[in-house]
Order: structure tokens, then C-alpha cells, then sequence
């Protein structure tokens, strides 16, 4: 799914977002801070910022700008893996059954 926004000067656009959420400037300029990520990002016209966490992120128009938000319908590639590890994780471990002398 993805939306236009338009931003005035100034304006800020707050996204609860996913990783994997994509932030294209369509035209302008924007500032965009994510928790977790150390920096934050400023990006122009034909810049796409992908979200690394997710969670709360905040955007704001350098000037009047027009951006695409994006949500990623895909899942990490590592999503499936960690679902085994937590099933595996969960499993109880069978006693030895010889003994060490």
C-alpha cells in the first residue's frame, strides 16, 4: 500500500511504520528521524529512505514537499528462520541416556 502526502513548510507527518517501510521524496526536501537509527536522515527529490526499525518516525518538510510512504508487504528474509529457532527454542532437551565414566 502506498500514500502521497503533501507537507507545507515546516509541517510534521508522524508514520507508525514497519521495517521495511519506504519513504520516497517526490519532490522537496524532508528530514526523517527513526528510533534506533543513530542518525537522522535528510533527504531531497528522488531520495528513498527504507526503514531499518520501524516504529515511531517522524518526518518533516524542508520547504513545501511531496513524499510516497510505502509499507512493505514482504517480510525480512530472516522472518521464517527466527520462527524455527523459537519453535526449536521451545522443544525440551531429551536427558543423555549413557553415562560418562
Amino acid at each position: 500500500m502506498a500514500r502521497i502526502i503533501d507537507l507545507q513548510d515546516g509541517e510534521l507527518l508522524r508514520i507508525d511504520a514497519k521495517a521495511g517501510t519506504r519513504v520516497q521524496v517526490l519532490f522537496g526536501a524532508i528530514w526523517l528521524t527513526e528510533p534506533l537509527r543513530l542518525d537522522d536522515v535528510f533527504a531531497a527529490s528522488g531520495d528513498e529512505v527504507t526503514l531499518d526499525h520501524g516504529g515511531r518516525v517522524l518526518v518533516e518538510a524542508q520547504g513545501f514537499a511531496r513524499v510516497i510512504v510505502a509499507v512493505s508487504t514482504r517480510q525480512p528474509a530472516f522472518a521464517g528462520l527466527l520462527a524455527q529457532l523459537r519453535k526449536l527454542a521451545r522443544r525440551p532437551v531429551p536427558a543423555p541416556t549413557h553415562a560418562i565414566v
